[in-house]
């Protein structure tokens, strides 16, 4: 005897009714489709940075000096260099246990670049394989852009001393940080519901 499928939740079948969330699909489809989704979040968080980061924490200007992280919360003790963005230390690390040695200033924006986009479209695959079974949308996609920024930028990364303290961070950074990951999950959301509309099955 077959065990049949189980029916969408009510939420589900009312965003699916306003075109606000697609139908679900094979998981393989979805991690497809949240890799793209993951390029369009990507540069959207890319945009949030350029044009609206800018208006919410403006820049104080100056050669502001990197002073050592104050406020650690990792249990492995500060893993960044002093100014160092998560990304570019992660990176960097990467770079010194392939090559044992430290990259030069050109080499740690490559790999700093790369790691970047890695997490945007290995983030994107996730929320496309979890979508694929609760169907995509522009609201789920930016319910998982604030766990993004909850659970990796506000917690994980930290404890692993990729980054400060979160006490390090004045509000409005951390307002920035939430603005960019919401923007990254409602492109990714919107971005695979569009896809997974036009794409063939």
């Amino acid at each position: 005897m077959t065990r049949s499928r189980s029916a969408p939740s009510l939420s589900t079948r009312v965003l699916q009714r306003f075109g606000l969330s697609a139908a679900p699909s094979p998981i393989y489809r979805g991690l497809v489709l949240g890799v793209v989704g993951g390029l369009i979040g990507t540069l959207a968080m890319g945009q949030y940075w350029t044009k609206i980061a800018p208006q919410v924490q403006p820049d104080e200007g100056g050669d502001e000096q990197a002073e050592p992280d104050q406020n650690v919360i990792s249990p492995l003790g500060q893993q960044h260099e002093d100014g160092e963005r998560a990304t570019a230390a992660l990176g960097r690390s990467a770079y010194e246990l392939v090559a044992h040695q430290t990259p030069g200033k050109e080499t740690r924006a490559v790999m700093s670049e790369a790691v970047h986009w890695a997490m945007g479209l290995g983030s994107g695959a996730i929320y496309g394989a979890l979508s694929a079974r609760h169907g995509a949308g522009l609201l789920s996609g930016g319910v998982f852009g604030a766990a993004l920024w909850l659970m990796a930028d506000e917690s994980l990364v930290p404890l692993l001393g990729l980054q400060d303290g979160p006490a390090s961070t004045p509000p409005r950074g951390h307002l920035n940080r939430l603005g960019a990951h919401l923007s990254y999950g409602a492109a990714l959301g919107l971005g695979v519901w569009a896809l997974g509309r036009l794409a063939p099955e």
